[in-house]
This record gives C-alpha cells, sequence and structure tokens, in this order.
C-alpha cells in the first residue's frame, strides 16, 4: 500500500504520536508512532532536535508546526509503513 497527501495534524499522546493527512483518494487517515520513532523521524527531517524543541521550544508547538504544509508519503502495510515527507 501506498498513499501520499497533505498533512491536516500532528498529535501528541504522550507516548505514541499521530500524524492526520488527506490521501489523496479521499478520506482521512493517520500514521501512528512510538515516541522514540517518532522523535528520530524529526529529527531526520528536520535536523533540529527533538528533545531541545519539546523541552525548550514551548513543547509540542514547534514540533508540530515543523509539518505545517508538508506531504506525508507512507509505503507499506501497517506496522512496517516507511514514512516519507514531501515539501
Amino acid at each position: 500500500m501506498s498513499a501520499k497527501g497533505k498533512i491536516l495534524s500532528v498529535e501528541d499522546g504522550g507516548s505514541i504520536w499521530q500524524i492526520f493527512y488527506l490521501p489523496e483518494e479521499g478520506g482521512i487517515d493517520h500514521v501512528v508512532f512510538d515516541w522514540r520513532q517518532f522523535a528520530h523521524f524529526y529529527e531526520g527531517t528536520s535536523g533540529r532536535s527533538f528533545y531541545h524543541d519539546y523541552k525548550f521550544g514551548h513543547g509540542r508547538d514547534v514540533i508540530k508546526d515543523y509539518f505545517k504544509g508538508k506531504t506525508l508519503i507512507v509505503d507499506g502495510e501497517d506496522f512496517e509503513e516507511r514514512v516519507a515527507l514531501e515539501e
């Protein structure tokens, strides 16, 4: 399965983070990350420190703002998804 769509929101659930997006084929979908996976994804795509931005950058807002206006690309089946960003 492969999907691509504009990011709607990023939600912090404590031990998990979710990215909700609008797939090109319609509807709303989401990707669920363990917080460590999400931190690694954020750091790899933004080049910034998740810890620093979360602790000193007004928490979730700085991290959530990074994803605004970006397109999410999801490839693979549930629990084995590969996720990328497109500007």
